[in-house]
């Protein structure tokens, strides 16, 4: 039994066994389901990590936005605040400028205490942003701001100065609006008798307004241009800071300059004692290296004021009565046709004025008929023209007719040119005495309209003198050392200079021809460079030279005027000292390499017929360290008696830069 019950036992207990191993093995399943679903219905554990708000780099960098949002605000608040008074400065400024060159005094002075007003008030503004000038990086940029609210209010000072200096010469000037001069002082000569004896007050003025400028330039200085970009918009912004500065920093140096001429007008006026000068009169016609062939003299003197007429003379009476026997230089001997001595008509050969009236006056004191001076002041043809373009018509005594700037037909040039050449240079038989005479009593009627003229003309005589000096159709040269100086600081003495600061080109075309063809040649210059990293440069000049105009006879035979003949140009080119020739094409020879007044020269000679074109191609090298800094800076000294010549100036493959010079200019062209 109990075996039995032992069998019947164990199915059963295994079947239960079974039974419960399935249940048991179902049981995990459920439930790890419970325990699944009771997971989902669970909120989770919170994360021991902070929110990304309340971590401290993102605080850090959100309040550091939020000042700097609040910093910019500001700024563009400040900015658009003082922009729109720089508006009113710059308004005012542009009047007070036009009123100044249209010789309205009273306007002009008006106009500048508003814009005087206008600056202050802009610059109020801009001091909002005074605290913030220590701020590295951005305070840089705010202290240039305030180093140009600096200097404009150091020009509006020295321009009140120079119109408080100008003022009891205003009436003189052609100024309308100014204080009434001395009744007394009623004719031009008594006015140029007055400054001659009082025009030397005028040096502390000058001192003032020296320093005031010195101050200007000492503020711009510490603008550096370098830390703005090339362009903003399309407008050149680092080029014209560079301008400004440079023109800032000339306009102080030629003020310093100015000073000597000042304190030495009065003598040069003849007060206290007569100052006699010699006029020479160089026929641009013929180009050469100062402006123009020797044609004639005349001699003045100056008393007080007070011009005397001397004696008028062809510059070949000079050279008869010089009998010493000087072997012609080289390039006369190479390029003027039969001529073996060096006469005193052809001594204007270096294109330094000085170097060259050194030359002529020490062979000129051996000429029997050399006449006394204590200057000499050369002008070409354009100032007669510039002069009688004001005056109108005039006649001179001696020589029939009318005299004007008028175009002649015949050459399509001032009448005044053509009948000067009809004079001076056309052939004939008859013995024509006086024949180059005629600078003299031209120069006395122009001088003696002048004087006459109403006052409303004296602006426009005061500018040709100006003008005709900075152009250099009127030179000067002196005996005494202190004059001359003065002369050259004015730059009235046609030097050329030392310009360490860059590159430098000065052009030089000598006419060794008979014919008056620079009438009609037209020159024009193409300047290609590419930028070494240490400072040099390679440089390729294109000269184009044309003559449009139809020849005129110039067989002596046919004794007709030659004014459109062959050009036959000796043609320099000063460039810095060091640099080499790599090629030159266009000439008639092989180009030649020297050194003169502390330039190199490359030099050759060309021939252009009327109605033709020549195309001159100088490459060379300019030597290291001479470029200096980030820009280009070119000076261009323009040769006297010569037109305008535009020069396109290409600077590593960047974009042209066209400049027309008509004086010495500097250039600036930035990388």
């Amino acid at each position: 039994m109990d075996g039995s019950n032992n069998t019947l036992k164990d199915p059963q207990s295994n079947d239960l066994e079974m039974v419960k191993n399935e249940s048991d093995a179902s049981i995990p399943q459920l439930d790890k389901f419970k325990a699944t679903n009771e997971v989902s219905l669970v909120s989770p554990k919170k994360s021991t990590k902070k929110p990304l708000y309340k971590r401290p780099w993102f605080i850090i960098l959100l309040t550091l936005t939020i000042l700097l949002l609040t910093l910019f605000s500001y700024l563009g608040y400040v900015a658009a605040n003082t922009y729109s008074k720089i508006g009113a400065v710059e308004s005012h400024g542009r009047r007070a400028a036009s009123a100044f060159q249209a010789r309205d005094l009273q306007t002009a002075k008006a106009e500048l205490d508003n814009t005087k007003n206008a600056l202050s008030e802009a610059n109020k503004s801009y001091q909002a942003v005074k605290p913030l000038m220590s701020f590295p990086i951005l305070g840089a940029y705010l202290k240039d701001g305030d180093r140009a609210f600096t200097a404009g209010a150091l020009v509006v000072e020295v321009t009140e100065l120079v119109i408080k200096a100008i003022e009891p010469y205003a009436e003189l000037m052609g100024f309308t609006g100014a204080i009434s001069s001395d009744p007394a002082l009623a004719t031009a000569e008594d006015r140029i008798i007055f400054v001659a004896e009082t025009v030397e007050k005028l040096a502390p003025e000058m001192d003032n307004i020296s320093a005031k400028l010195k101050m200007v330039d000492e503020a711009i200085s510490g603008i550096d241009e370098n830390r703005y970009p090339k362009t903003i918009q399309g407008m050149a912004v680092r080029e014209n800071i560079a301008s400004a500065k440079s023109a800032v920093s000339g306009l102080a140096d030629s003020l310093s300059n100015f000073q000597p001429i000042v304190k030495l007008l009065p003598d040069l006026l003849g007060n206290p004692d007569p100052r006699k000068y010699l006029l020479l009169f160089q026929n641009d016609a013929e180009l050469r290296a100062t402006g123009g062939f020797l044609t004639a003299y005349a001699t003045l003197t100056i008393t007080k004021g007070k011009i005397e007429p001397g004696i008028s003379e062809d510059i070949y009476t000079l050279d008869n009565g010089f009998k010493k026997k000087v072997p012609a230089p080289d390039p006369i001997k190479k390029y003027l046709p039969l001529v073996y001595n060096w006469n005193l008509r052809d001594m204007n050969l270096s294109p330094d004025f000085k170097v060259s009236m050194d030359t002529f006056t020490t062979y000129m004191r051996e000429s029997s008929v050399a006449p006394e001076y204590d200057a000499i002041i050369a002008i070409d043809t354009e100032v007669p023209v510039r002069i009688l373009k004001v005056l109108g018509p005039i006649g001179v005594p001696g020589y029939g007719g009318k005299f004007s700037a008028e175009n002649d037909p015949r050459c399509d040039c001032p009448q005044v040119i053509y009948e000067l050449e009809n004079i001076i240079t056309k052939p004939t038989y008859e013995i024509r005495e006086g024949r180059k005479s005629i600078l003299g009593p031209l120069m006395n009627s122009m001088l003696a309209n002048m004087m006459g003229s109403p006052k409303a003309k004296w602006a426009e005589f005061f500018n040709i003198f100006t003008e005709s000096i900075e152009q250099k159709h009127l030179l000067m040269y002196f005996k005494d050392e202190n004059k001359q100086k003065a002369a050259e600081a004015l730059g009235a003495a046609g030097r050329l200079t030392s310009f360490a600061e860059g590159d430098y080109l000065h052009i030089n075309d000598s006419n060794f021809a008979g014919a008056k063809s620079n009438l009609f040649v037209e020159s024009e210059v193409t300047q290609e460079i590419t930028m070494g990293s240490d400072g040099s440069a390679t440089k390729k000049l294109t000269l184009t030279y044309k003559n449009p105009r139809k020849g005129d006879n110039c067989n002596l035979e046919a004794g007709q005027l030659c004014l459109n003949g062959l050009l036959r140009s000796w043609t320099r080119l000063y460039v810095p000292k060091g640099s080499v020739l790599k090629s030159g094409r266009g000439f008639e020879a092989d180009m030649a390499t020297s050194e003169d007044l502390g330039y190199t020269v490359l030099e050759g000679f060309f021939t252009l017929a009327p109605q033709s074109v020549k195309k001159l191609e100088i490459e060379y090298t300019i030597p290291a360290g001479t470029i200096k800094g980030n820009d280009y800076r070119l000076l261009i000294q323009n040769q006297p008696g010569t037109d305008p010549v535009k020069h396109t100036i290409t600077v590593s493959g960047a974009k042209p830069k066209v400049v027309t010079v008509d004086s010495d200019q500097e250039v600036i062209i930035t990388r």
